[in-house]
């Protein structure tokens, strides 16, 4: 077990290492440096769209949870009414 947790930390760190290396190497040139660029939007875009994914779903629970309560309301009060004579 702990030579699998050592084995993990040196792959993290060579991998941390690599992409260093990597985006170093890209950012020499104007080509490479464009492609960060676009990948730092693209995960921006991705980590924003993720927030709002999260907030419409709070949303909708909610919605759910106000509609599940305005329709039982409805449904309570016909069955405490009293029935008419032609009913």
């Amino acid at each position: 077990m702990l030579n699998e947790k050592t084995t993990q930390k040196v792959l993290f760190v060579w991998l941390i290492f690599l992409f260093l290396l990597s985006t170093r190497v890209l950012l020499v040139t104007k080509a490479g440096a464009l492609l960060v660029s676009l990948l730092i939007v693209a995960f921006s875009i991705w980590v924003a769209f993720r927030l709002v994914e999260s907030a419409v779903a709070a949303a909708w629970k909610i919605s759910g949870v106000i509609a599940s309560r305005l329709m039982r309301k409805p449904a309570e009060a016909h069955s405490a009414e009293p029935k008419g004579i032609g009913e």
